[in-house]
C-alpha cells in the first residue's frame, strides 16, 4: 500500500475549481490503493508527486493544466513522456522530471531530482520548450505548486466577467510565488542559476519575484 501523504495544496486546487465552477475532470488511479513506482526514466519518483498519482490516475484543468498520468494506454503518461524528454533535452534540462503539462501550448511543469537529497521534496520549475530551452522556478514543493497554482486560479478569476483574464502562469503570478519562502530562498541561493543562464527575460522575472518577496 502507498503511505498515506497528506496534500492540502492539491486538495486546495480542486477545492477552488468546486468553488468557482471552473471545468475539471478527476479520474482514479488504475490500481486503487496500490503502490506507486519509485523511479521514473532513472530519476527518483518525488514522494509528493507519488501520493498524487495515489490518489488519482489524472486530473484536467481545463485552459490551466494537466497531470500526466503514470501509466496509461492512450494519454501520454508520466513514463514514456520523461524517457522521451531525456532522449530529446541535453543536460541540464534532461535530467528534469517533467509530471504536467499546460493546457493549451507546449509549457511544462517539472521537478529538479538534482536538486535535493533524500527524502526532501523537489522543486518545481515551469519549463518553455519553444526556443532555446529554459525554465524558471515556481514552487517549492509538488504540493506548494498546487496550493500556489490555486491562488492563481483564484485570483485570476475575480473581476468584472465582461474583461478579459489574465491567466498566464507564472509570469503574472508573481506577487503568489513569492508567498513561497523556501523557495525565494532557494532563488537567492542560485540554486536554479543553470537553468535560465540563457534566457535574460527568466533572470529579470526573478529578480521582480526576489524584489517582489522582501516587500511582503
Amino acid at each position: 500500500m502507498q503511505p498515506v501523504t497528506a496534500l492540502p495544496g492539491f486538495d486546495r486546487l480542486l477545492e477552488v475549481c468546486r468553488r468557482r465552477a471552473h471545468p475539471f475532470k478527476l479520474e482514479p488511479p488504475l490500481a486503487p490503493g496500490g503502490s506507486v513506482e519509485t523511479s521514473v526514466a532513472g530519476q527518483p519518483m518525488d514522494a509528493q508527486l507519488a501520493a498524487v498519482h495515489a490518489r488519482v490516475g489524472y486530473l484536467w484543468v481545463r485552459d490551466e493544466l494537466y497531470l500526466f498520468p503514470e501509466r496509461h494506454e492512450r494519454r501520454p503518461d508520466l513514463h514514456r513522456v520523461n524517457e522521451y524528454w531525456r532522449s530529446d533535452w541535453a543536460e541540464p534540462f534532461g535530467s528534469l522530471l517533467v509530471f504536467a503539462k499546460d493546457d493549451r501550448l507546449a509549457y511544462c511543469y517539472a521537478t529538479v531530482p538534482g536538486l535535493v537529497s533524500g527524502k526532501e521534496p523537489q522543486p518545481v520549475v515551469w519549463v518553455d520548450v519553444y526556443e532555446a530551452l529554459y525554465a524558471v522556478p515556481v514552487a517549492s514543493s509538488i504540493d506548494q505548486f498546487f496550493d500556489t497554482y490555486a491562488s492563481h486560479l483564484e485570483a485570476a478569476t475575480d473581476g468584472d466577467e465582461d474583461e478579459p483574464l489574465l491567466r498566464t502562469f507564472p509570469w503574472s503570478a508573481s506577487e503568489v510565488i513569492a508567498r513561497d519562502r523556501a523557495l525565494v530562498e532557494r532563488i537567492r541561493a542560485g540554486h536554479f542559476d543553470f537553468l535560465m543562464q540563457a534566457n535574460a527575460r527568466a533572470r529579470e522575472w526573478v529578480e521582480r519575484l526576489v524584489r517582489t518577496s522582501v516587500r511582503r
